[in-house]
């Protein structure tokens, strides 16, 4: 593990386990050098049709088993009240096409629900088993839409600006996409033989960069870790600057969870908003 990201050995550590290759790699690796007593597992269910993964749960839920971790299973519809398929459908039903992806709601509906679980089991931590080809495309989808706040708060010293948020960290950011994908092999994980149809159906910009980055690392091996490196050290001051001059974030008159500074609704309520108000 990287010198940002350090757990320390007392942290109860709640891991988002999404069935791929990265987050298995993550549970096996936190489960040797962490006590797997302070270790659960959340598996969420997104809801979309045609890509169950009954058996690729069924799998880690074996793995947890044997290595001595509880596992817990949920679902964004059991959760929040609208699958992913959910979401699609009544935005098209509103609007006749898709204005927002479904990667969009699925992304910040999964961070919702870790943050909930992680607090509502007391967690210190709440690791995810993103690599360094996911870290890069982040940086990069954030530099190219000029979000300043984003890239400060992804950066690993950032601090959590609320009590209801649990800091998340990411064990595997200076990990190869490649490698974690070895170590899955070598320890027979079930590899998903399908891809989110949502992927296929509607490319996103970062299905967009991570073809371009991995031609470029073709050519220039090693531009990965430097570019993250490069970019970890220019953030460092900011990021240190933001920590000491603590902003308490403001809550959401919907749901009242944490929401950024100046907004009143979060998020997740203004997608939530965007599908069901004034049908």
């Amino acid at each position: 593990m990287n010198r940002y990201q350090m757990i320390l050995p007392g942290d109860n550590v709640l891991i988002g386990v999404s069935g791929g290759k990265d987050s298995y790699v993550l549970l096996r690796i936190l489960a040797e050098v962490h006590s797997t007593s302070k270790i659960v597992g959340l598996m969420i269910e997104e809801g979309i049709h045609e890509y169950n993964r009954a058996d690729v749960f069924a799998f880690l839920k074996k793995v947890c088993n044997e290595i001595g971790v509880d596992c817990l299973i949920t679902s964004i519809k059991k959760e929040l009240g609208y699958s992913v398929d959910d979401f699609i459908s009544l935005q098209i039903e509103k609007y006749g096409t898709l204005k927002i992806s479904a990667c969009t709601y699925c992304g910040i509906a999964r961070r919702r629900i870790l943050n909930a679980y992680a607090r509502m089991l007391g967690a210190d931590k709440v690791a995810t088993g993103h690599n360094l080809d996911d870290e890069v495309q982040t940086y990069l989808i954030n530099i190219l839409r000029g979000d300043i706040m984003r890239l400060v708060q992804l950066h690993p010293l950032s601090m959590t600006h609320s009590k209801l948020l649990v800091k998340r960290v990411k064990p595997l950011r200076t990990i190869y996409e490649y490698e974690t994908s070895f170590l899955a092999y070598i320890e027979n994980f079930r590899f998903q033989e399908t891809e989110c149809p949502y992927i296929l159906e509607r490319p996103t910009l970062r299905s967009r960069i991570r073809e371009m980055i991995k031609e470029l690392e073709r050519s220039y091996p090693d531009i990965q870790i430097r570019f993250l490196r490069y970019i970890d050290n220019i953030l460092e001051p900011f990021v240190k600057s933001s920590n000491e001059n603590f902003v308490n974030l403001p809550l959401c008159s919907q749901c009242g969870e944490p929401t950024a500074p100046g907004r009143s609704i979060c998020k997740f309520c203004e997608l939530v908003n965007s599908i069901v108000l004034n049908k």
